[in-house]
């Protein structure tokens, strides 16, 4: 089976798994891509009460489409939202393409959740780092110029909306504004040491 095809799959089956739920509402939703799927909600949240609703290769689009199942039907108390990543690695958008498919899912949760508060992360970088760990699979196909760019949009949205950032990209860089090497696996997904620093950002928000 390809990579792709295993994709796929492991897309489904999370999206099934979510939609198939016992859940309360009124709580914390985590909701996204691999940034959170990765996320050991036992560990970082065990006195909270966290729905994981993040899928590895999620895209604006994608998320688009399962918006109901994954957010909108909790009807969460507060909501944090990962996204745009595997866009610019994998999806033919541009970052004004990308930051309007971001603009539409907020806007969606605002008008059919509205006692939600909503929290925006900023999309993290990458590290081309010539190392054996890097995945230049992924690695390659972003340019971390246009994750500054997605985030100066975000961000200047976020402000005139009354939306709160939760800043990853500012406590995850280094010198060079790439993904810290001391935080990832393989210049993409974080460690136990970036998921430490990323939960501690999102836990000052609960």
């Amino acid at each position: 089976m390809t990579q792709n095809l295993l994709q796929k799959r492991n897309y489904k089956e999370q999206l099934a798994k979510i939609a198939q739920r016992d859940f309360e509402k009124g709580h914390i939703v985590l909701l996204g891509d691999c940034v959170f799927e990765h996320m050991d909600i036992d560990r970082y949240f065990n006195r909270l009460i966290v729905y994981n609703n993040g899928i590895s290769e999620d895209t604006t689009t994608t998320l688009l489409e399962s918006l109901y199942k994954r957010a909108i039907k909790y009807k969460p108390r507060k909501l944090f939202i990962s996204i745009g990543s595997h866009d610019l690695a994998y999806d033919n958008l541009s970052v004004k393409e990308i930051y309007q498919n971001i603009i539409d899912i907020t806007t969606e949760i605002q008008k059919r959740s509205k006692e939600t508060e909503i929290f925006i992360l900023t999309a993290l970088p990458v590290n081309p780092a010539n190392k054996s760990y890097i995945n230049r699979d992924v690695v390659d196909r972003v340019d971390n110029f246009e994750v500054n760019m997605l985030n100066y949009y975000i961000k200047n949205y976020a402000r005139r909306n009354h939306i709160k950032v939760v800043d990853g990209y500012k406590h995850l860089k280094n010198d060079l504004d790439q993904l810290c090497l001391d935080y990832t696996t393989d210049g993409f997904h974080l460690n136990d040491t970036g998921y430490t620093i990323m939960s501690n950002l999102i836990k000052q928000c609960v």
